[in-house]
């Protein structure tokens, strides 16, 4: 286990497989070395990942799952990682910077290797200009969850202690990790200003704006109680779901 990678990058393959690319190069020209790349894909053609054949004797890890379930692929990518810290990025994801995890190495020991980094993150959508969000405990508090798995960095045993993440969550599992973490006054989190991962805007669907909304109701429940679950619902920002549902309505029915 000494020999272990410090962070194990993993990518999920699961659509818009002609920019994985991008999200490889990224990682590759990472200054920092000290990491293993996990791929997880689940092509219905091997011509959907004909952009891995430069990456294949790099990668460590090539496996494809027939199965849909987000939270099942990244908990079988668990299965496969042994560096210190996991991370999870998506075809399209890219590091900003060929620095970002060698800031990322530093920044951990400064803050003496907590179980939990989360980094700033661009806000993207299409109807507004990128916005770097910082994401911190009193701003999950207050009821503004938005967060990508992108921007989180997880200690490999942590994840392994709490049992991976809950399939029966079809979007916000990471959010339900997030919140167990967050719960336990045992747990170091360590927070980021420096936005270290990018993303393509990927055009979401009205009813997964729904569903994400619903388990994250859930979420809160489970985790924080009845009261909690009122007061995140009062203070959320609901206008920008509505206005992302609406705007999404109107790109299906109205646009050229």
């Amino acid at each position: 286990m000494n020999n272990s990678p410090m962070f194990s990058v993993v990518v999920i393959l699961n659509d818009f497989y002609h920019l994985a690319n991008l999200t490889l190069t990224s990682i590759f020209n990472q200054i920092e070395k000290d990491f293993e790349i996990i791929v997880i894909e689940t092509a219905s053609s091997k011509k959907d990942l004909i952009m891995l054949r430069p990456y294949i004797d790099k990668i460590k890890v090539l496996k494809h799952s027939d199965e849909p379930s987000l939270a099942f692929l990244m908990n079988t990518a668990l299965s496969f990682c042994n560096g210190k810290y996991v991370n999870f990025l998506f075809s399209g994801d890219t590091f900003i910077s060929k620095f970002s995890l060698g800031y990322l190495r530093n920044f951990i020991k400064e803050k003496k290797y907590p179980d939990l980094i989360c980094t700033s993150f661009l806000q993207r959508d299409d109807f507004s200009p990128p916005q770097a969000v910082n994401f911190t405990i009193d701003i999950f508090r207050k009821g503004n969850i938005y967060m990508n798995v992108q921007s989180c960095w997880f200690l490999l045993e942590v994840l392994n202690e709490f049992n991976e993440f809950d399939t029966k969550y079809k979007y916000q599992m990471v959010v339900d990790m997030i919140s167990k973490i967050f719960m336990d006054k045992n747990r170091t989190i360590a927070f980021s200003n420096r936005v270290l991962v990018d993303h393509e805007i990927k055009k979401t669907p009205s009813s997964v704006l729904f569903i994400k909304a619903f388990e994250n109701l859930k979420i809160v429940y489970k985790n924080f109680g009845l009261l909690k679950t009122i007061y995140w619902w009062i203070v959320h920002d609901h206008f920008r779901m509505f206005k992302l549902f609406f705007y999404s309505i109107k790109q299906a029915f109205w646009s050229p």
